[in-house]
């Protein structure tokens, strides 16, 4: 998930349609409720919503907005995100840019940044190449777990990933090295200003050969732990909170404090894992955001603890 920064003023939406088909030759919808287009199933509508099929069409959308300074938003899979009940202005980019290629006798994959995570795993798996099968539990895309530094299963991007391909906000294109992103837990320099107007092209990241079988096991581990563990199938953006130092997850301090199953309106605080806030059916995104709010503040005065949050609030909420 990126943002392209710009000191212009929006342009009219119907103008800046008409553009974006006659010269990049993109399908562009009016006005398309974005909670069509995120795991949470909430979601104003965007001005305007493209579909990036690869990297040639994401490097031409990312510059001609910077040339006309309008508004760009570049989603993944929607999953590590809540967007406003009043949607979003200016231009939503779903980034379906998902070309790869293997090089299995150096043990490495190259990635477009609109790879899914779990189809990433499996692409490794296949080439007989280990060190992804974390990727498998994170629902986003390759860029979007660059931007995090997403992990799980004890496995993380930054301790796989080589270099990453940028396109910066003068429109170069550049590959960097793995230091230059400044890893930290679920943080990197994308995410700080930095990595402002920084767009994710692409990764590429280093594996070890290993056994075909043994690989298939651990994804199947991996999946079957998610089932008896995260409540799979019903609208959410995953963890809602990040871990906090210590040995107390943000799931079990979440239940400590008394949050385990509240509800406020069509949000809950799911039971069968704490640090998920689940859609039950008709939630706003406002309702999303205050139960969100009121698991921090039950847990701060319970704990003393402050929890920092995993997902993204973006777009306009009411006030």
């Amino acid at each position: 998930m990126s943002d392209v920064q710009t000191q212009q003023p929006w342009a009219d939406a119907e103008v800046a349609a008409r553009e974006l088909e006659r010269r990049l030759s993109l399908k562009v919808l009016r006005n398309e409720p974005l909670a069509e287009h995120t795991t949470m199933r909430v979601g104003g509508p965007a001005d305007l919503l493209v579909t990036i099929r690869d990297r040639f069409a994401l490097r031409g959308l990312v510059r001609l907005a910077a040339s006309r300074g309008w508004p760009l938003r570049i989603l993944g899979r929607g999953s590590n995100v809540v967007v406003g009940d009043a949607g979003m202005r200016g231009i939503v980019a779903l980034n379906r840019s998902a070309g790869y290629d293997v090089d299995q006798a150096a043990g490495t994959i190259s990635f477009d940044s609109g790879v899914p995570m779990a189809k990433a795993s499996t692409i490794a798996a296949e080439a007989g190449l280990t060190g992804l099968e974390f990727a498998l539990a994170i629902p986003g895309n390759i860029g979007g777990a660059i931007w995090a530094n997403a992990g799980a299963h004890g496995g993380e991007m930054a301790a796989i990933t080589t270099s990453i391909t940028l396109l910066r906000a003068d429109g170069t294109e550049v590959e960097i090295p793995v230091a230059d992103a400044a890893f930290s837990y679920r943080e990197s320099r994308f995410k700080g200003p930095e990595g402002g107007g920084e767009v994710i092209l692409g990764a590429k990241v280093t594996l070890t050969p290993g056994e075909p079988d043994l690989i298939k096991s651990h994804l199947e581990e991996i999946r079957r732990w998610r089932r008896e563990h995260q409540p799979l199938g019903i609208p959410s953006a995953g963890s809602v909170f990040r871990n906090p130092p210590g040995e107390l997850s943000a799931g079990a301090l979440i239940e400590a404090a008394g949050m385990k199953g509240v509800r406020i309106g069509g949000a809950e605080v799911s039971e069968m894992h704490a640090n998920w806030i689940l859609n039950r059916g008709g939630a706003t995104a406002a309702e999303i955001r205050a139960l969100h709010d009121a698991c921090r503040d039950a847990v701060n005065a319970k704990s003393g603890i402050t929890l920092a949050t995993e997902i993204a609030f973006i777009g306009e909420f009411a006030a």
